[in-house]
C-alpha cells in the first residue's frame, strides 16, 4: 500500500520555491503525486513514497 505525505505550501514568491520544496522531498524519498490549489498562493502537495511508487501494483 502506498505511503502518502500531505504538505500545505504557500507560494508568495512564485512557483520556483515550490519546485525547490518538491526537490527537497524527492531527496527524502518522496515523489509528487498531486498538487491541489486552495487559492492563488496556497497549495496542498501530496507526495507518495518512492519506495512504494516503484513497486508493481498487484
Amino acid at each position: 500500500m502506498p505511503e502518502y505525505l500531505v504538505e500545505p505550501f504557500d507560494t508568495p514568491d512564485g512557483l520556483k520555491s515550490m519546485q525547490a520544496f518538491i526537490n527537497e522531498k524527492a531527496a527524502e524519498g518522496y515523489a509528487l503525486h498531486q498538487a491541489v490549489p486552495e487559492s492563488t498562493c496556497r497549495w496542498v502537495l501530496i507526495f507518495s513514497s518512492l519506495s512504494c511508487a516503484q513497486r508493481p501494483a498487484i
